[in-house]
């Protein structure tokens, strides 16, 4: 019977699949080399070494906590990005390697391709959202989806199961390791630069620092703030699409033989979905750092298992486990077990706590509504004991990062120059289309907290490509013209640099003309974009690229800005997740489905 559950739950396809089927392998069905895009995965995503330079400068880390060091000066960030020999003393002055350079080659290069693992894009792009704390949704978007209706239940598990895999997948035994091995070279690297700094300080009478220790301080906060962030994410959307379920369970009469109705099945299947939704994201979504310098835990990868491994139920609390195996054994068990004691206390009772607006009487619900119940409860016990008590979030990481940028002279380049590159409207009808576009762009960041300063900065500037001497629709002189104008005493301050907005004709008919399958886009422009500067490698990840992205303007402020400024994926790495739109349309981070 468990194994009909299983195989049912896998055929519905609304729960982590495990992330296998997203990594390249020899043994990859032809269907799926075919079907999927493959990206080759840096598995410690590039833009952390400049955050960590960054964060050593202000002594914050990434999840706004203060650093325990005190902030490094500018002129030991910059001797990280010059040769040894430029500037160390003996014995360090023999070498010339830059300390930068060598870093950046652990990451993933033609020099060190070891750890370098193709992965589909669908499972890329969340990755590198997660990795800098960007949610899949805003609150918007779930609602301009229709996440809420129980028609679109599949879609909406969808979103919660690409989360969950790329924590599956950075689990994974063999890249759990390759993550582990890439963060000890960067220690190794880090001390060995330390090492010659102090070299350099003891020579001129200064105080010694310590370089490789804050790497791992930043990366122990940065991987405990993505896990717990992701985490929460996930258990808030299964829980808004439980309540309703629930609900209509706890009026639903149970039936005087097994024989259950078919509506009857869809919702035990849903809760049955949503509770292995949540049994798999408390269990993977972490990131152990056992066998990391600085951790003071060995690898676990090997580690024996329990004494009583064997046993059917998980009598004790659990505890957390840098062993995936040992955790997700733990975790199962010890659900398994506080599911039964849940449902007997529950009858001994006759009643137990109910979220608000159920029936507050135990023996009131239906047999069904009865062990969801004790399911429910049984799980939050378990999640309890392996994750601790819920954690709450203030900023969102990007916020706080922006935040910072503010706070200093840095130019924080957040708004838009935008163009009008056609016609084909009348003045009047123009005047109606930016009205609209502001009306939907500035509809954002509703559930976001400290982007009050981020949200003046949120300007588009229009000008018209007309009016200098650009004909409709001609994308490549508007990018000639953009690329004087931006170095001109005329570009206004704290707008981008690198992308730059139109409306050409489909782009205001979507405001003027919008459909209920269409909401309203703006084209985005790669401003460097040259095909002849991309090499074969690149263009293979990001094929039919041309330097344009059309966007959903409910993306452009919570989305395709906090992608942009933290570094982790630019137009050319969104244009995939567009290109399979009939109007080329980036529209989050699974497109269409």
């Amino acid at each position: 019977m468990a194994g009909q559950l299983r195989e049912n739950r896998i055929a519905r396809g609304n729960t982590p699949s495990g992330a296998l089927d997203h990594v390249l392998h020899p043994d990859t069905p032809q269907s799926e080399l075919d079907s999927k895009l493959w990206i080759v995965d840096r598995i410690l995503e590039p833009q952390t070494l400049p955050h960590f330079l960054e964060s050593t400068m202000f002594g914050t880390l990434s999840d706004g906590s203060p650093s325990s060091f005190t902030p490094l000066s500018e002129e030991i960030v910059m001797l990280i990005q010059q040769p040894l020999a430029s500037w160390a003393p003996p014995p360090f002055d023999a070498r010339h390697e830059i300390p930068m350079q060598q870093i950046a080659i652990r990451i993933g290069s033609h020099e060190d391709a070891d750890r370098l693992i193709p992965i589909s894009k669908e499972l890329h792009a969340m990755k590198s959202r997660l990795w800098e704390g960007v949610m899949p949704l805003s609150e918007r978007r779930w609602e301009e989806l229709g996440l809420d209706s129980a028609d679109n239940f599949h879609e909406a598990c969808q979103y919660i199961c690409a989360v969950t895999n790329v924590f599956h997948y950075l689990n994974l035994p063999p890249v759990k390791i390759a993550l582990r091995e890439t963060y000890n070279l960067i220690w190794g690297h880090l001390k060995d630069f330390e090492d010659a700094v102090n070299a350099k300080n003891r020579l001129e009478g200064q105080p010694e620092v310590q370089i490789a220790a804050r790497w791992h301080e930043y990366i122990k906060a940065h991987y405990e703030f993505i896990s717990a962030r992701s985490h929460k994410w996930v258990i808030d959307s299964l829980e808004r699409l439980r309540r309703p379920v629930l609900e209509e369970l706890a009026v639903t009469p149970s039936p005087a033989t097994n024989d259950f109705s078919s509506r009857q099945w869809t919702l035990t299947d849903r809760l049955h979905d949503l509770m292995e939704n949540g049994a798999q994201a408390d269990s993977a979504i972490f990131l152990p750092m056992d066998g990391y310098e600085g951790e003071g835990l060995a690898a676990q990868d090997d580690a024996p298992p329990r004494p009583d491994a064997a046993e059917p139920y998980r009598k004790l609390p659990i505890s957390f486990s840098a062993n995936t195996l040992a955790r997700t054994g733990d975790y199962y068990l010890r659900l398994k077990y506080l599911s039964r004691t849940e449902f007997w206390l529950g009858q001994e009772r006759g009643g137990m706590d109910v979220p608000p607006g159920l029936p507050t009487g135990f023996e009131l619900l239906s047999d069904v509504a009865q062990t969801a119940q004790c399911q429910v409860r049984a799980q939050e016990l378990t999640r309890r004991e392996l994750r601790g008590e819920p954690v709450t979030f203030g900023q969102e990481l990007w916020v706080t990062k922006a935040n910072e940028y503010l706070g200093t002279e840095t130019n924080f380049e957040w708004g838009y120059v935008a163009y009008r590159l056609s016609h084909d409207h009348t003045d009047e009808e123009w005047e109606a289309f930016k009205s609209k576009f502001e009306e939907d762009v500035q509809n954002w960041g509703r559930e976001l907290t400290g982007v009050e300063v981020i949200r003046e900065r949120s300007k588009v500037y229009w000008r018209d490509a007309r009016d200098l001497g650009i004909s409709d629709g001609d994308v490549d002189a508007l990018r000639t013209q953009f690329q004087s104008f931006r170095e001109s005493a005329d570009f206004p301050s704290s707008v981008h640099k690198d992308i730059l907005l139109a409306a050409d004709k489909g782009v205001i008919d979507s405001y003027l003309r919008p459909t209920p399958q269409q909401n309203g886009f703006v084209m985005a422009i790669d401003a460097d974009y040259d095909p002849n500067e991309i090499d074969g490698e690149r263009a293979d990840e990001s094929p039919g690229y041309t330097g344009v992205v059309r966007v959903l303007g409910s993306l452009l402020w919570d989305d395709l800005g906090p992608l942009v400024f933290m570094q982790t994926q630019h137009l050319f790495e969104l244009w995939p997740l567009a290109m399979k739109h009939p109007l080329g349309v980036y529209e989050g981070p699974l497109g269409r489905m």
